[in-house]
């Protein structure tokens, strides 16, 4: 049986009873929620510099619409007998090497959970804000960002509950400290329509803090080895300084992570993403999982001596990053906060143009 078909075969088992009781207490209790990671040396390679910017400024401002269903899916059970990291990276990098790498403009399009806190003192709680962003770029390294607010629901089970304690509102005003004009910052239902806009200037992609052309993106190596050597040179001379020796195997780890989703490399730098990913320390299978849409595949845990959980959701029959997360851990967790989880709808080569991005 090759890697696939062992994959297939745990893909297609029937959850154990002991995983449906495990299901049932998580939303029982509450799920626990994601934490921010640090910004220094564990900050995630970011998607197109301008593609960050925009979703990041739509949490501080703008509106929110409750979507129709603000129940969170549950996650899927994990498996008991999940198939090795390995295996499952080393079966992702086949069909990644073998994907079509044809089309004008290599295009993202993501779904992201942005966490906003809200509530009364007494009863603070979670909405996660919910924004569609895509980007287009084409050969000659012109980029387009599009961006559309989608709605706004609970972040777990446990904030769904405050929130229908607090009469489930559709609006938070969330103060005037630093607002312009002190006109306030609110959160309401109120939609907003999407837009598509051409970036200026020359156009970068941040490869381990490291800001690259389009050019120099499609020339990093295509064996494991050799791309493991270019993104650790990257991390001596990214733009926020060196990593510390001690951060370092997790920044890499971060580092592969980002060329599977985000970065437009060729097909065989994907492969060689996954197969350095195999070769790296901290690097687990959670068994089968789904991401919140409920398309099914693996789910991987990243985890270095120092740092956060990074949470991944591949399919390996595709080589596709379905979704990932970051969740904080030691001293770090005690700290009240989330980090945004993204779900990929779309990532590759295509000759559709920009357009403003539709509701998912």
């Amino acid at each position: 049986m090759d890697e696939l078909q062992m994959i297939a075969t745990m893909l297609d088992e029937p959850p154990t009873p002991e995983t449906e009781a495990a299901v049932r207490h998580r939303l029982l209790n509450g799920m626990r929620a994601p934490q921010r990671p640090a910004r220094r040396a564990w900050r995630r390679p970011a998607l197109w510099s301008g593609f960050g910017l925009a979703a990041t400024a739509t949490v501080v401002a703008g509106a929110v619409t409750l979507s129709s269903g603000t129940t969170p899916r549950a996650p899927d059970p994990v498996d008991a007998r999940p198939v090795s990291a390995r295996t499952v990276l080393l079966a992702a990098a086949k069909q990644a090497d073998a994907a079509p790498a044809a089309g004008e403009y290599w295009h993202v399009r993501a779904l992201q959970a942005f966490p906003t806190q809200v509530g009364p003192k007494s009863n603070r709680y979670w909405m996660d804000k919910l924004v569609v962003n895509e980007t287009w770029t084409n050969a000659a390294g012109v980029a387009w960002s599009g961006h559309r607010e989608v709605g706004a629901r609970p972040h777990s089970v446990a904030d769904e509950l405050a929130w229908r304690r607090d009469g489930s509102p559709t609006r938070w005003d969330l103060g005037t400290a630093d607002t312009p004009g002190g006109g306030g910052l609110v959160l309401s239902t109120s939609p907003r329509p999407g837009d598509v806009v051409k970036m200026k200037g020359p156009h970068t992609v941040s490869v381990c803090d490291k800001e690259m052309s389009f050019e120099q993106a499609q020339a990093l190596p295509a064996q494991s080895d050799a791309l493991k050597n270019a993104l650790r040179n990257a991390m001596l001379d990214n733009d926020d300084g060196p990593v510390p020796g001690s951060a370092r195997n997790g920044f890499l780890q971060q580092c592969l992570a980002g060329l599977l989703a985000e970065v437009p490399t060729r097909p065989k730098v994907r492969g060689a993403a996954y197969r350095a990913l195999a070769s790296l320390p901290g690097v687990t299978s959670a068994g089968r999982a789904a991401d919140e849409g409920g398309r099914k595949g693996v789910g991987l845990v990243l985890q270095s001596t120092r740092g956060p959980l990074y949470r991944l959701v591949i399919d390996p029959k595709t080589s596709l990053v379905l979704s990932e997360s970051v969740e904080q851990t030691g001293a770090a967790a005690k700290v009240k906060s989330k980090f945004q989880r993204t779900r990929y709808l779309a990532v590759g080569w295509t000759d559709s143009g920009p357009k403003a991005p539709a509701l998912p």
